[in-house]
């Protein structure tokens, strides 16, 4: 009864006080450390998976219900999308998803509507109604968003951009378990060690699809308390979102730029990278760290939390710094041997992960983003020095943010494309497109969609 509880409170907060889903769970879960495990779990998989199905279970629901859910009270249409997800989507006896709704709309003080959810959810039970059967009926765009719940208009923009096939496979990526991958601080530990000292610790563990540092675990309940996080041998990233370091290829005592770093792993990453090469430039003699990461935000509360990490994993070599992006801050111009340009974006490659994104982002939304990231763009452009490299990431898959921002970028900055494939790992070397960017599309068990570009700046000329 816990478990449903806590997940209804978590959908509410998602879906009726619009907050990100990410945070509300991490924020929701950390008020019951005493729940079980199992209990855990399964309040985790019960939000995620009504928040994943959403469209689809508010289809079932308006079968069902002569109350369409628009019409519905917010409390009542939460307890109805669980139940019906528990009922299509998991193996939870049917009985004990009906009693337990009932319970929950008594609990919450809807006893007077208890009736009304327990016939709704009844009324499934004795009568299956086929989702593939009713979407193979309707037309591709609306069979599509009713089988993958995603909006319509969002699946006209992505059959558009790429296709029936790859647009349906990133769909069904979006909807299978999200695995959880940290990067081992090589400067920190070994890569072998950290393995060990995980699977000691009764984590599972699965190498990296392209990079040795990365390491896919599950297993665990919370990350913060396996071995060796305090001590800062590793931190979450996503195998993706370690490209735009690899591929600006760092070298022992720079200068990087991190225009809009939280949550921060890109600028942990750098220095973990300038860490190990000082210390083979050192031989690990203890002399002063010349490279620095200069790790900026707008945000206050994320920048602490980034200086947080920072002290875990004992990188001096970043330096927080609170700053607006868009701003040019005319003492860096001219001066970094790196800028990461990670920009705010739609997010359309990590749906897996944030499931609310495809419902929030909006069409007008996507060109006011473009726009933004280019007024970010063209301030970072003026920090590199010349000769020196500019990445630009994002973890979408519109191609207007991607491909399209970096063809501006190369035509308008004096920068120049540069082809990625000399950094990357083998597994991506036919990743790379034409102009020399690559577009990671979302891989169920393998990665998000991600997008990475590479630029130098052209040496001055006498």
């Amino acid at each position: 009864m816990q478990a449903r509880a806590v997940a209804l409170d978590m959908l509410l907060a998602v879906t009726e006080e619009k907050k990100p889903s990410h945070t509300v769970a991490a924020r929701e879960l950390a008020k019951y450390p005493m729940m079980e495990k199992k209990e855990r779990a399964f309040a985790k998989r019960l939000f995620s998976g009504t928040l994943e199905r959403l469209l689809t279970l508010d289809f079932l629901v308006n079968h069902y219900s002569k109350t369409k859910v628009d019409k519905q009270k917010p409390l009542i249409r939460a307890i109805l999308r669980m139940g019906f997800y528990q009922l299509y989507y998991t193996d939870v006896p049917p009985f004990s998803v009906c009693n337990e709704a009932v319970k929950l709309a008594k609990k919450r003080g809807l006893s007077g509507l208890s009736g009304y959810v327990n016939g709704v959810l009844r009324a499934a039970v004795r009568e299956p109604f086929s989702v593939a059967d009713a979407a193979a009926k309707m037309p591709e765009k609306k069979a599509l968003s009713l089988v993958y719940s995603m909006p319509e208009w969002l699946v006209e923009a992505f059959l558009s951009w790429y296709g029936r096939e790859r647009a349906e496979a990133m769909f069904a990526a979006f909807l299978e378990p999200v695995g959880l991958t940290v990067r081992v601080n090589r400067s920190r530990c070994g890569v072998k060690e950290c393995r060990e000292k995980l699977l000691q610790a009764g984590v599972l563990v699965q190498e990296g699809i392209f990079l040795p540092e990365a390491l896919h675990i599950s297993g665990m309940e919370s990350v913060s308390g396996l071995t060796g996080f305090a001590q800062g041998d590793f931190t979450v990233q996503d195998e993706s979102s370690m490209l735009p370091v690899l591929c600006a290829g760092i070298s022992s005592g720079a200068y990087v730029v991190d225009c809009c770093a939280a949550p921060g792993g890109k600028a942990l990453h750098a220095a973990d990278v300038l860490r190990v090469q000082e210390k083979a430039a050192q031989g690990d003699a203890g002399l002063p760290l010349a490279g620095t990461v200069s790790a900026r935000d707008i945000s206050g509360y994320k920048l602490a939390k980034i200086r947080e990490n920072a002290v875990r994993c004992g990188f001096d070599n970043i330096r927080p710094l609170l700053w607006d992006a868009v701003r040019c801050r005319k003492d860096d111009i001219g001066r970094a041997d790196v800028v990461l340009a990670d920009l705010p974006c739609s997010g359309l490659g990590i749906i897996g992960k944030k499931p609310d994104i495809k419902y929030n982002v909006t069409p007008e939304g996507l060109k006011e983003l473009a726009a933004l990231q280019r007024e970010i763009l063209h301030t970072a452009a003026q920090y590199v020095k010349p000769g020196g490299v500019l990445i630009y990431s994002t973890c979408t898959v519109n191609p207007e943010e991607n491909a399209g921002n970096a063809a501006w970028l190369a035509a308008s900055e004096g920068l120049f494309a540069e082809s990625l494939s000399p950094y990357l790992p083998e597994v991506l070397s036919d990743q790379v497109d034409a102009d020399g960017y690559l577009q990671l599309l979302p891989e169920a068990g393998k990665w998000d969609g991600f997008f990475v570009a590479r630029f130098r700046k052209r040496e001055e000329t006498k």
